[in-house]
């Protein structure tokens, strides 16, 4: 089944949302940067404003991860061996994500593990890898969040690796230090998805005071959320699920320090805004002719939101077969909500 007829296969559906802004009065993203070469899925901003992103595996990308240098060129980090060609050390990945301490950490599903970079050193701080028995025979490992207050890393398992299978998701919950595992919450009805032959859990974020979780399906219309404390015991975890705010179908997701969710909409290809007392509305549609808005950062030093478009829907794996890309890639940015 073609996946742009499993989100776009129930439209009626939409009029449950404020999906009743005009797109013909919403302005467009910024154009940050353009790709032929890469196909962005994922990014991360540093704490100094270097900008690294992953290439969507659904190609087979030669770059794993890349970084977009300051004269807007691009190259494969930290190096070829780990990052460029078919012996790297990074076989797959679409997570990404920079720590405090400016270490990247990079979710490598190809061989379940995280490979963490400094970035100021350029140096290889570890790798950790994550048990075979936290995963599933379709394990999806797509995103993750960095409990930096707890030390642990959270990662959002949608499971359905194949595209087809049923979902049984999960949190994978892997401790900072002695990469010891877990699978919590497996197919809670916050993770699975809204319509038949959809997709489960998928976007994630963790608010910058590392207060609240919040998540939901790639095919679901709402935020969830559960307090990243919860994983303290996390036998209680699903108990502690509670529903946050309405969404559109989206890929990615991030928060701001105000508790404002940002999400793509890749049913009307735009960026979506929500919290508990606005409900949602779309703030931001990326250029015309593009689709698949995809992974999303906040940046609070110069106020912007960043996000990836990549055309998702338009790969082989998940368009019948036939690739339709333009090879015209992206990196946008809107401006935050101001409160």
């Amino acid at each position: 089944m073609k996946l742009r007829k499993i989100i776009l296969g129930s439209v009626l559906a939409l009029s449950t949302l404020t999906f009743a802004d005009n797109l013909k009065q919403v302005k467009e993203t910024e154009v940050f940067a353009k790709f032929h070469e890469h196909r962005p899925g994922n990014m991360a901003i540093s704490n100094d404003g270097r900008i690294f992103a992953t290439n969507t595996p659904l190609i087979t990308p030669e770059t794993k991860v890349f970084e977009l240098l300051s004269n807007g060129k691009t190259k494969a980090y930290p190096n070829d061996k780990v990052s460029h060609g078919k012996d790297s050390t990074i076989k797959a990945t679409i997570g990404i994500r920079v720590d405090k301490n400016n270490n990247l950490w990079v979710l490598d599903m190809g061989v379940k593990q995280f490979v963490v970079w400094n970035i100021n050193e350029n140096k290889l701080t570890k790798t950790i890898k994550i048990p075979e028995e936290v995963t599933t025979p379709t394990s999806f490992l797509q995103d993750f969040v960095l409990d930096e207050k707890r030390n642990r890393v959270i990662i959002a398992d949608m499971t359905q690796g194949d595209l087809k299978s049923a979902p049984t998701p999960a949190f994978i919950v892997v401790d900072m230090n002695t990469g010891k595992a877990s699978r919590v919450a497996q197919s809670h009805a916050s993770m699975m998805p809204e319509i038949e032959g959809g997709f489960a859990l998928n976007p994630i974020a963790l608010d910058p005071s590392f207060e609240w979780l919040y998540f939901g399906a790639l095919n679901g219309r709402k935020v969830y959320r559960v307090k990243a404390s919860s994983f303290d015991n996390e036998k209680e975890v699903a108990n502690n699920i509670e529903y946050y705010a309405p969404k559109a179908f989206s890929d990615g997701m991030t928060v701001d320090k105000y508790q404002n969710i940002y999400s793509t909409n890749i049913e009307q290809n735009a960026i979506g805004f929500s919290n508990d007392k606005d409900g949602y509305k779309i703030i931001a549609k990326v250029p015309a002719g593009q689709s698949w808005p995809d992974g999303l950062v906040v940046n609070e030093k110069d106020g912007y939101l960043y996000g990836t478009v990549d055309q998702l829907n338009r790969t082989a794996a998940l368009n019948g077969g036939k690739e339709e890309g333009t090879g015209t890639y992206m990196i946008v940015r809107t401006p935050l909500i101001k409160k």
